[in-house]
């Protein structure tokens, strides 16, 4: 029985821990999440901010994506350092306008 649950935990953990992720391409942001994955094309990116559950990508129709690859869960640490480089990606991307 208690090797049941241990391994339901540790599955439980792998997946949400070693499944999430965030990629930057040319065209967009994609962010797999533990309940799936989301694509937004950079067209549709006002901001970014670093939220507790990861990296939030505002909209310009006022919603709000999340990328729990960086949040606190992803390593047991703040994800500063790495955040700072989405940002300065993003930043890069709305003052282009359009993709890389």
């Amino acid at each position: 029985m208690a090797t049941g649950i241990a391994l339901g935990f540790g599955l439980f953990d792998w997946w949400i821990l070693l499944r999430v992720r965030l990629e930057l391409t040319m065209e967009m942001i994609v962010m797999v999440n533990p309940w799936g994955t989301q694509r937004l094309p950079w067209s549709r990116v006002s901001a970014v901010s670093l939220g507790n559950w990861g990296a939030q990508f505002h909209t310009t129709e006022g919603f709000k994506y999340t990328a729990y690859a960086l949040s606190d869960l992803a390593s047991g640490t703040r994800q500063d350092e790495r955040f700072a480089d989405v940002r300065r990606i993003t930043d890069a991307q709305l003052l282009r306008g359009h993709p890389l």
